[in-house]
Protein backbone atom coordinates (compact mmCIF):
# COMPACT_ATOMS: atom_id res chain seq x y z
CA UNK A 1 0.00 0.00 0.00
CA UNK A 2 1.43 3.05 -1.08
CA UNK A 3 2.31 5.96 1.92
CA UNK A 4 -0.89 8.18 1.18
CA UNK A 5 -3.08 5.18 1.28
CA UNK A 6 -1.49 3.87 4.42
CA UNK A 7 -1.87 7.41 5.72
CA UNK A 8 -5.61 7.28 5.16
CA UNK A 9 -6.05 4.71 6.67
CA UNK A 10 -4.24 5.54 9.86
CA UNK A 11 -6.78 8.92 9.86
CA UNK A 12 -10.23 6.95 9.12
CA UNK A 13 -8.87 4.82 12.20
CA UNK A 14 -8.72 7.78 14.34
CA UNK A 15 -11.95 9.77 12.97
CA UNK A 16 -14.48 9.86 15.13
CA UNK A 17 -17.26 9.85 12.25
CA UNK A 18 -16.28 9.84 8.49
CA UNK A 19 -17.21 12.94 6.77
CA UNK A 20 -19.81 13.61 4.45
CA UNK A 21 -18.92 14.43 0.61
CA UNK A 22 -21.29 17.30 -0.54
CA UNK A 23 -21.91 15.14 -3.68
CA UNK A 24 -22.42 11.27 -4.12
CA UNK A 25 -20.23 9.81 -6.41
CA UNK A 26 -21.37 8.78 -10.03
CA UNK A 27 -19.10 8.42 -12.71
CA UNK A 28 -16.69 5.80 -14.70
CA UNK A 29 -19.30 3.19 -14.17
CA UNK A 30 -19.40 3.15 -10.45
CA UNK A 31 -22.28 4.44 -8.66
CA UNK A 32 -23.48 5.00 -5.01
CA UNK A 33 -26.41 5.56 -3.59
CA UNK A 34 -29.51 4.86 -1.14
CA UNK A 35 -31.69 3.90 -3.79
CA UNK A 36 -31.96 0.18 -4.79
CA UNK A 37 -33.75 1.20 -7.74
CA UNK A 38 -31.39 3.74 -9.10
CA UNK A 39 -31.14 3.71 -12.75
CA UNK A 40 -27.85 2.96 -14.15
CA UNK A 41 -26.29 1.32 -16.97
CA UNK A 42 -25.38 -2.46 -17.79
CA UNK A 43 -21.77 -2.23 -17.22
CA UNK A 44 -22.27 0.60 -14.19
CA UNK A 45 -21.38 -1.30 -10.41
CA UNK A 46 -24.17 -0.02 -8.12
CA UNK A 47 -23.36 0.65 -4.00
CA UNK A 48 -26.21 0.71 -2.10
CA UNK A 49 -25.71 1.91 1.27
CA UNK A 50 -27.11 3.76 3.88
CA UNK A 51 -23.89 5.87 4.08
CA UNK A 52 -23.57 7.37 0.57
CA UNK A 53 -22.54 10.69 1.43
CA UNK A 54 -19.89 9.11 3.80
CA UNK A 55 -18.96 6.71 0.71
CA UNK A 56 -18.92 9.45 -1.53
CA UNK A 57 -15.93 10.93 0.70
CA UNK A 58 -14.14 7.58 0.62
CA UNK A 59 -13.70 7.38 -3.28
CA UNK A 60 -13.21 11.20 -3.96
CA UNK A 61 -10.24 10.72 -1.31
CA UNK A 62 -8.83 8.04 -2.99
CA UNK A 63 -9.40 10.07 -6.81
CA UNK A 64 -7.40 12.25 -5.44
CA UNK A 65 -4.20 10.23 -4.09
CA UNK A 66 -4.44 8.26 -6.89
CA UNK A 67 -4.88 11.37 -9.63
CA UNK A 68 -1.57 10.69 -11.12
CA UNK A 69 -2.25 6.96 -11.83
CA UNK A 70 -5.66 7.29 -12.61
CA UNK A 71 -6.26 8.07 -16.17
CA UNK A 72 -9.49 8.38 -18.89
CA UNK A 73 -8.73 4.87 -19.92
CA UNK A 74 -8.02 3.00 -16.52
CA UNK A 75 -10.60 4.63 -14.16
CA UNK A 76 -13.32 2.52 -16.25
CA UNK A 77 -11.98 -0.31 -14.40
CA UNK A 78 -10.65 1.32 -10.89
CA UNK A 79 -13.81 2.79 -9.80
CA UNK A 80 -15.70 -0.96 -10.66
CA UNK A 81 -12.98 -2.49 -8.73
CA UNK A 82 -13.98 -0.19 -5.68
CA UNK A 83 -17.21 -0.54 -6.30
CA UNK A 84 -17.35 -4.65 -5.97
CA UNK A 85 -14.87 -4.36 -2.69
CA UNK A 86 -17.36 -1.97 -1.14
CA UNK A 87 -20.55 -4.08 -2.28
CA UNK A 88 -18.02 -6.96 -0.43
CA UNK A 89 -17.83 -5.01 2.59
CA UNK A 90 -21.47 -4.35 2.71
CA UNK A 91 -22.59 -7.58 1.76
CA UNK A 92 -19.91 -8.73 5.18
CA UNK A 93 -22.26 -6.52 7.46
CA UNK A 94 -18.95 -4.73 8.20
CA UNK A 95 -19.42 -1.48 10.27
CA UNK A 96 -18.94 1.65 8.31
CA UNK A 97 -15.28 2.36 8.95
CA UNK A 98 -14.23 -1.23 8.73
CA UNK A 99 -15.83 -1.11 5.09
CA UNK A 100 -13.36 1.59 4.26
CA UNK A 101 -10.40 -0.18 5.80
CA UNK A 102 -11.22 -3.04 4.28
CA UNK A 103 -11.47 -1.42 0.83
CA UNK A 104 -8.23 -0.07 1.55
CA UNK A 105 -6.53 -3.73 2.71
CA UNK A 106 -8.08 -5.12 -0.68
CA UNK A 107 -7.21 -2.50 -3.09
CA UNK A 108 -3.92 -4.00 -4.27
CA UNK A 109 -1.09 -2.21 -5.47
CA UNK A 110 -2.91 -0.20 -8.69
CA UNK A 111 -0.86 0.05 -11.75
CA UNK A 112 -2.03 2.27 -14.58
Amino acid sequence: MNKELNNLKKSILELEAVPRSDQVFAGANLIISDNQNRIKKEQDILVVTDNPKELSWFVFKLKEILSNDIDYINKYAFYPDIGNLLNSAISRELQLKDQLIYVLDNIGKFNK
